[in-house]
């Protein structure tokens, strides 16, 4: 995981963002994974954690599950949201401490919103902030924790979002269904450029207008295949 580097002002930005919000509990979430998201939340608990404060970063992600390099110590006992077990499972590890989904005892215990928010409300009496990093929005799978669960618990719910990989159809539907699932201070954070290289975006246009203009696109087409540069990543 490529972390943001402290001295960026994105990271600047999210940090106030959750100050003017008075938001101790944020959710970190994606669209279908791989925008970001745990970085962001990583990276900003590492910010707040320079600011001397206390951070906890739950990890409710079993589809992708969060990682700072190879993997997380593995521990022994399981915990649940409904008794103090997940206060005593938090771990630290290279400086943040960590509460992990991989020894959540069972996915029930998070499906209760009243649940979940006095879980947090118990962690917050430790924690100056505590960070989810949540599954991806439009992915479905029987071991994420639903998307209301979270509602009553989170201040604010950060949307990551892609430059490349989404598109504005998916981001309405994945901020509607945050909307209906009781979120409602959402706001986006955009993560990454992921553009293909300028080549191989200009032949597939040439691709799709080729049955209208044959002879014109494949005059152009060969004429890209040989700037070697429009394909190189940058």
């Amino acid at each position: 995981m490529k972390l943001i580097p402290g001295q960026y002002h994105e990271l600047e930005t999210i940090c106030n963002t959750l100050i003017d919000d008075e938001a101790r509990c944020v959710t970190f979430i994606s669209l279908y994974g791989g925008e970001g998201s745990s970085t962001a939340c990583i990276s900003v608990a590492q910010r707040l954690q320079s600011q001397n404060k206390s951070v906890l970063v739950i990890d409710l992600n079993p589809i992708s599950s969060f990682r700072l390099d190879k993997q997380l110590p593995t521990l022994t006992k399981l915990w649940r949201f409904d008794d103090i077990s997940c206060q005593l499972s938090v771990m630290p590890y290279q400086g943040i401490e960590v509460l992990t989904i991989h020894n959540l005892e069972s996915i029930d215990s998070a499906k209760n919103k009243h649940v979940l928010n006095e879980a947090v409300l118990r962690l917050k009496q430790e924690y100056d902030y505590v960070l989810l990093d949540m599954s991806p929005a439009l992915k479905l799978n029987r071991n994420n924790v639903p998307l209301h669960s979270l509602s009553l618990c989170s201040e604010l719910t950060l949307v990551t979002v892609a430059l490349g990989i989404n598109n504005e159809e998916s981001l309405c539907q994945g901020v509607a269904e945050l909307k209906q699932a009781g979120h409602s201070n959402i706001k986006l954070l955009v993560s990454q450029h992921s553009f293909a290289p300028l080549g191989e975006r200009m032949l597939l246009l040439l691709q799709r207008h080729s049955p209208k203009w044959p002879r014109v696109c494949a005059f152009l087409t060969s004429k890209i295949n040989k700037q070697k540069w429009l394909f190189k990543h940058y």
